[in-house]
């Protein structure tokens, strides 16, 4: 009976020092989003905010790629993305014309999430104004504008 209890107890502390692979997961290696325009700023990566003239949107910001190091601190990377908390499908477009015609960037949307991601690159964020023209809705219309309100 000895025998098995050791054997046991061994199993149990071996497993507790090399893991049994029910790990929580790895969050270095995904880009995290910030929930709010508040916590994107409050995590020190906050560069733009917009405002829409639709109800559609219901928020929208631009922030820093992040992640977390090893210790849950926040790591900042390369790239900028613009989140769109949205109620429907949307599409982006640059000129009133192409929205017009139904030329526009769809967004990705995250799994999990409500957000439309869209990339934006140095020379969108350095402008001190940028519309974009909003396509979609149920209609599948050209209906508004996602306009710069804010930079960090």
């Amino acid at each position: 009976m000895n025998k098995k209890i050791q054997i046991v107890l061994t199993s149990v502390s071996l497993l507790s020092m090399i893991g049994c692979g029910f790990d929580v997961p790895d969050r270095t290696k995904i880009t995290q989003i910030s929930e709010t325009i508040e916590e994107s700023k409050a995590n020190g990566v906050f560069l733009a905010e917009y405002r829409s003239n639709r109800e559609l949107v219901k928020k929208a910001w631009v922030e820093i790629h992040w992640v977390y190091d090893t210790l849950g601190n926040i790591k900042k990377q390369r790239g900028h993305e613009l989140y769109i908390e949205v109620e429907d499908s949307i599409g982006l477009s640059r000129t009133w014309e192409r929205c017009m015609n139904g030329d526009t960037s769809n967004g990705t949307m995250i799994v999990g999430a409500k957000y439309l991601t869209f990339r934006l690159t140095e020379e969108e964020l350095s402008k001190d104004t940028l519309i974009y023209y909003i396509y979609g809705g149920k209609k599948r219309k050209c209906m508004g504008e996602l306009l710069l309100i804010k930079k960090k």
